[in-house]
């Protein structure tokens, strides 16, 4: 099977159900509309072919089927956030219709309102539908390729003790507390904003949040420090059941007050995130190894750490010193060999 050109226009070859060999003109030469063309002939090959599975599905079908079968995931509350906002380019098509053009422009118009790391994340819940559709429901012969933009390197943005000290005073007196947490705990938002009493645990000095409210999917044990302690037994009585609450309300979000802090702090290209690569940051440049802190952090891969390596030139050299003091009296023995050599030479 393959679309090419001859000329100015676009032609098609294709195998057809006896096995004979199809060639034809797409009778354009816009791809788009050639492409379109080119899949919609191969699609009715495959529906003669499989008569069982020839109804052809739309993108409202495949959307809703998705989020009926992902009501486990995790993020299923994000996917339905960029369901929404895909439908409207492609509401109603059906499957086949949709090709590989149309997608690379729709990712264009989400990069350009926002980031290529940002339209991946699109292109890549299109692409799952997509391979979906083929794998599992068997409503397409095949997906259309979908082709992800390159990404920059992953940032790591951190705040020195000076400046966590101006964005603390700078916030609401009932929110500092709760990004002083943040900071000394490591622990994303949602985990600190949604944390209740029962998780807390004063007698073992542990902070304990289950796995299905951490995005690695595995319980979390938060060892609790001195000042972690602190702060929490300052928090009760406030509220029954959540610890960071305002007027006897839990806090849903800080993210205005705290981009009021910065701009007073006068910090730029930060974000609450960025609060557990400060976390992070200190500890790798105190000589936490790397794989404690991957633990301490409750990341599933070594890679997502590996960001922070180059914080720690200084552990980087004891090691190096290692082979230093092990060497050490070869090497003086072999430097002194070849000053020999030098004089001699001389």
């Amino acid at each position: 099977m393959a679309l090419y050109k001859r000329g100015q226009t676009y032609w098609i070859s294709i195998t057809g159900p006896d096995g004979k060999r199809i060639r034809c003109s797409a009778g354009t030469a816009d791809y788009e509309k050639a492409q379109a063309l080119f899949d919609k002939l191969k699609n009715d090959i495959w529906n003669r072919q499989h008569p069982e599975v020839a109804k052809r599905h739309t993108w409202d079908e495949a959307a809703l089927l998705w989020i009926r079968e992902k009501t486990d995931k995790k993020s299923l509350k994000d996917d339905i956030s960029m369901l929404r906002w895909l439908t409207p380019f492609l509401r109603g098509r059906y499957l086949d219709e949709i090709t590989r053009p149309m997608i690379a422009r729709i990712g264009e118009i989400k990069k350009a309102e926002s980031s290529p790391s940002r339209a991946n994340r699109y292109l890549s819940l299109l692409r799952a539908i997509f391979n979906r559709s083929v794998r599992i429901w068997e409503w397409l012969p095949r997906a259309p390729a979908i082709t992800l933009y390159r990404e920059p390197k992953l940032r790591v943005r951190y705040l020195s003790p000076d400046e966590i000290r101006s964005v603390y005073l700078a916030l609401p007196a009932h929110q500092r507390p709760i990004f002083l947490f943040s900071i000394l705990t490591g622990l994303r938002r949602s985990n600190v904003l949604n944390l209740r009493w029962h998780q807390v645990n004063f007698q073992r000095e542990v902070i304990v949040i289950d796995g299905d409210e951490m995005k690695a999917g595995r319980t979390h044990v938060v060892p609790m420090s001195d000042a972690v302690k602190t702060l929490l037994l300052n928090q009760r009585g406030q509220h029954p059941d959540f610890v960071f609450t305002y007027q006897g309300k839990r806090i849903l979000d800080i993210k205005t007050a705290f981009r009021r802090a910065l701009r007073q702090a006068g910090i730029t290209d930060y974000r609450w995130h960025d609060n557990r690569h400060t976390w992070a940051s200190i500890l790798i440049q105190n000589g936490v190894p790397l794989h404690e802190l991957q633990e301490m952090g409750g990341w599933n891969s070594a890679e997502m750490v590996r960001r922070y390596a180059h914080l720690s030139p200084h552990k980087l050299k004891q090691n190096a010193q290692i082979v230093d003091n092990i060497l050490s009296p070869a090497v003086t023995i072999l430097s002194q060999h070849a000053s020999e050599d030098d004089k001699e030479e001389k």
